[in-house]
């Protein structure tokens, strides 16, 4: 169902705020793009059911507070997820380090509590 979902919406968007628009090719590479469609999706049926209750602007806030805040950051062409890959030359193709961690994450040591 998330596909279908993903696919259909994405076939309706014409703006993301950027010309061109990054994107990779395989895009489920990128774990914080699946999180923010997953994300999306979980939203998109809630702002459904909602409608059926008689939330007659569910839709139209689904867009302006989940879309519109979501797609600035996935598709933000200079920060966003996708800076690094080119739709020709594939995933990650711009980035010097295709392992890194983008964030390079060191747990505290075990006498911290958190």
């Amino acid at each position: 169902m998330f596909l279908d979902w993903l696919t259909a919406h994405l076939r309706t968007v014409e703006v993301v705020g950027t010309k061109p628009t990054p994107w990779c090719t395989e895009w489920w590479l990128h774990p914080e793009v699946v999180a923010r469609f997953t994300a999306l999706w979980h939203a998109s049926m809630q702002a459904s059911a909602s409608v059926q209750d008689g939330d007659a602007g569910a839709t139209s806030s689904w867009w302006i507070n989940h879309w519109d805040r979501h797609a600035a950051v996935i598709f933000d062409k200079s920060n966003g997820p996708f800076r690094d890959c080119d739709t020709t030359d594939g995933h990650l193709s711009r980035r010097r380090d295709k392992y890194a961690a983008v964030v390079p994450l060191t747990l505290p040591p075990g006498n911290v509590t958190l």
